[in-house]
């Protein structure tokens, strides 16, 4: 149950990864309207500069890729 908990996790943030990278503007304003205030705060950063949330969608996405693979190559 745990490494499918940590694979799906892992998946999650692949697929946050690559909504960011690709719709910078739209993902993140959608997010900056629900929360609390200082979450919407910070979310609406990441709106007005969508360059950096380009760049950690990719940060995201290789991370989540590897992530996932570190943990298939335990279970070999």
């Amino acid at each position: 149950m745990r490494v499918l908990v940590t694979e799906f996790m892992a998946i999650v943030a692949i697929g946050d990864g690559i909504v960011g990278l690709l719709f910078p503007v739209r993902h993140t304003s959608r997010l900056a309207g629900q929360g609390p205030e200082p979450w919407q705060r910070a979310m609406r950063v990441f709106t007005k500069h969508p360059g950096l949330t380009r760049a950690l969608g990719v940060v995201e996405t290789a991370g989540g890729l590897a992530w996932v693979a570190r943990k298939s190559s335990r279970v070999r």
